[in-house]
């Protein structure tokens, strides 16, 4: 059995196994995950949407937010169907972005130090640019979402 249909088998179970599937999901790309939903979501939704959350929080940066905006559409064309499903989804992807570009920041920030390497193209000026763009533009950007997703989880509270 390859590893497509053993966590098909995992979240189609009865109960489904979703730390078993975690566990395999964390040996297979994003879009072969992503393949197995969306042939189980239709007939197992509370699995697919117990899965995702447990999935999701065991990735980091880039890669929660692949993965994240990857499993949206399950929630959006509804074929994980379950109260707040879209805020649920939404309030996923924009706490993915926010970490993204918290790490993105970081990230831009440490170039400073390295602009004076022999082996660097770039000098200090570039990297200064891509500071002054890490402390300004990016963190705005993480600010407002932090900002929507209080606004949403308000909403959903409040719904």
């Amino acid at each position: 059995m390859d590893g497509f249909d053993k966590l098909k088998d995992l979240l189609a179970g009865q109960p489904a196994e979703v730390t078993a599937a975690v566990e395999l999901a964390s040996k297979q790309s994003v879009s072969g995950v992503v393949d197995v939903l969306r042939n189980v979501a239709g007939e197992h939704p509370e699995a697919v949407d117990e899965f995702i959350t447990a999935w999701i929080s065991t990735l980091e940066g880039a890669e929660r937010l692949a993965a994240t905006l990857a499993v949206s559409s399950l929630y959006v064309l509804d074929l994980v169907h379950l109260e707040h499903a879209e805020d649920r989804m939404l309030k996923s992807v924009l706490d993915a972005s926010i970490q993204t570009l918290q790490e993105l920041q970081r990230e831009l920030a440490d170039y400073s130090e390295v602009a004076n390497s022999p082996d660097a193209s770039f000098d200090t000026g570039f990297a200064e640019t891509l500071q002054r763009i890490a402390t300004g533009p990016l963190e705005q950007a993480a600010i407002q979402l932090q900002t929507q997703t209080e606004l949403l989880n308000s909403s959903m509270n409040n719904a």
